[in-house]
């Protein structure tokens, strides 16, 4: 049989290390979650920048299809003057050709922005899918919680008490625990 008081240490010594692996294990755990959370945002980080790319690039294109148009325009104008200038031609259906050549470019550059508006739309609703997805990669792992110190100290008392009543109850009054 052991002594009641070797008995409690010993449990004393367990509780201790129960609550250090305790405390590793939410160090290790919160570690995990770090790491976890900076790689989410990271491939966050990298979505958005892509779509800002497209996004910038969408907008340049449509930049050079108005300046196209434009150009388009005035160079149908141009003809139109010239050829009614050489037939010495003039009048209300001139004017309505020339205004054509406006309008067309009008609904021309009319489209193109509400195309542009739409793909921003849509760009800025895949970042808003990007934050998300980062968001729900960020929560799957649970951050480390430490133990309770307070919880761990009353139960290794508990248990040393425990530990050293049941060792001296099983012992008689006479014991001696050394060999002489």
């Amino acid at each position: 049989m052991c002594d009641p008081v070797t008995m409690a240490a010993l449990a004393v010594a367990s509780g201790v290390a129960e609550y250090q692996q305790g405390v590793a294990k939410a160090q290790s755990d919160q570690a995990r979650f770090d790491r976890n959370r900076l790689a989410a945002n990271d491939a966050r980080d990298l979505k958005v920048q892509t779509l800002n790319q497209r996004a910038t690039q969408e907008a340049e294109a449509a930049s050079e299809e108005k300046l196209a148009l434009g150009i388009k325009a005035l160079e149908g104008e141009g003809a139109a003057k010239v050829a009614t200038g050489e037939a010495g031609v003039s009048g209300s259906t001139i004017d309505l050709l020339l205004q054509d050549y406006t309008a067309q470019k009008l609904r021309g550059v009319t489209t193109i922005n509400r195309n542009l508006e739409n793909v921003e739309k849509q760009i800025e609703l895949e970042k808003r899918g990007a934050s998300a997805e980062a968001l729900n990669r960020t929560n799957s792992l649970q951050q480390g919680v430490m133990p309770n110190f307070l919880a761990a100290a009353v139960g290794t008392a508990a248990d040393a008490t425990a530990a050293y009543q049941s060792t001296k109850v099983s012992q008689p009054d006479d014991y001696d625990p050394t060999f002489e």
